[in-house]
């Protein structure tokens, strides 16, 4: 770990400043709409689907970008947009600008996580980049562990003050980075900035890499029955518990999951050297679909902790493990544009809402429901190990 890049670094702080920030307010986000605003359920899930939305456009639009332009100006104007739509927000007071605030929040966000990620990629050792991405990873699961925490806490303090915060944490992102490519002299431009990359290559990648094809489709099907968990299982708890005891059955379920992402990450790295990468992706896409299912029909409230445990271990293979497997397939010269595209994994989390709230209000059956849901989920591996086949 002494051996590895000052970026590499820099860009572990960026990382956990920048989703900490996330989870701080965007979690509590639908609450505050409805309490404050009064606003539907309809609108405010127009309000929050607006995230995933530019997510998945915003693949499009900053894969030819991150490999053409400089980084640094990509990684300036993210942070600025990011940092400017939580120092507004509490300034908004009509719907229209919270799809605006969305918006330029999503934006921002898409413009820098892939950015981060290809820069770990390019100038990590090979024999670093495990531990490289599992860190990265573990980073981003204990700040969406302790941000939501601490965000409960300073509520009394107001939305405003929350924001403020939110603030400083980027304006330290954005000294950070000046410190990097001004006073260390760290030049992204050295390393793999291609003028080659445009529109057009976008569907030549998806033409001509059966094996990222084959992944990225594999990875929608796996956020899929991720956004299941998130979506339609608290829906489901409170139409089949009393609402008290929903809410503290789902809060004691993200509990097991805080606790098992923090105490089981360096296993999980160790599986993936022990086994491989592939092997890593495909247990948890075998785990995934039969977690979901005993969370949805399971009886006991052990076994659902379980279960949710099973769930958990199998984002965090999959999770982990699909940067670096994107590492191993890309051209050094569009690794950009590879971690990039993989941003239409926001399709399955704009697709599970709809297609599990079919479900949800047509299906009495606990079995069926979660059953057809884990079918879905469970095709991911088809197409995992479609990718692993071919190269």
């Amino acid at each position: 770990m002494k051996n590895l890049p000052e970026i590499i670094y820099i860009l572990f702080i960026a990382t956990f400043l920048e989703r900490f920030s996330y989870f701080l307010i965007i979690p509590f986000l639908s609450i505050y709409l409805a309490q404050t605003y009064y606003y539907s359920g309809l609108e405010i899930g127009f309000i929050v689907s607006t995230f995933a939305i530019t997510s998945l456009f915003m693949s499009f639009i900053a894969a030819p970008l991150i490999d053409k332009i400089n980084k640094k100006i990509i990684i300036f104007i993210g942070l600025f947009l990011s940092a400017i739509s939580f120092l507004c927000f509490p300034l908004i007071n009509q719907y229209g600008l919270f799809i605006v605030f969305a918006l330029v929040n999503g934006i921002g966000s898409s413009l820098l996580s892939p950015t981060y990620k290809t820069i770990m990629a390019i100038y990590t050792d090979e024999k670093y980049k495990d531990i490289v991405f599992n860190i990265r990873y573990y980073l981003i699961n204990i700040s969406a562990t302790l941000a939501p925490l601490l965000s409960v806490q300073l509520q009394f303090l107001g939305v405003n003050i929350i924001c403020y915060i939110i603030f400083m944490a980027y304006c330290f992102n954005f000294n950070a980075f000046i410190y990097a490519f001004f006073i260390l002299k760290i030049d992204l431009d050295s390393k793999n900035v291609t003028s080659k990359i445009d529109v057009k290559c976008i569907y030549t990648i998806f033409r001509d890499d059966r094996a990222y094809s084959c992944l990225i489709t594999g990875l929608v099907l796996f956020v899929f029955g991720y956004t299941v968990m998130t979506s339609i299982l608290p829906q489901f708890f409170a139409l089949h518990y009393k609402h008290h005891d929903a809410s503290k059955l789902f809060a004691l379920l993200l509990s097991v999951n805080g606790i098992t992402v923090i105490t089981c990450q360096f296993c999980i790295y160790l599986f993936s050297k022990i086994t491989s990468v592939k092997t890593s992706i495909i247990t948890g896409a075998i785990l995934m679909p039969i977690s979901l299912f005993l969370l949805g029909t399971a009886d006991y409230i052990i076994f659902k902790c379980l279960a949710m445990i099973g769930f958990t271990i199998a984002e965090m293979l999959v999770f982990t493990m699909i940067d670096i497997r994107i590492d191993e397939l890309s051209d050094v010269n569009y690794k950009g544009s590879y971690y990039s595209l993989a941003g239409l994994q926001y399709l399955g989390a704009l697709l599970a809402p709809v297609i599990g709230g079919i479900f949800l209000d047509s299906i009495r059956q606990d079995s069926i429901l979660f059953g057809l849901l884990s079918i879905i989920t469970a095709i991911s591996i088809i197409f995992f190990h479609k990718s692993n086949m071919v190269t």
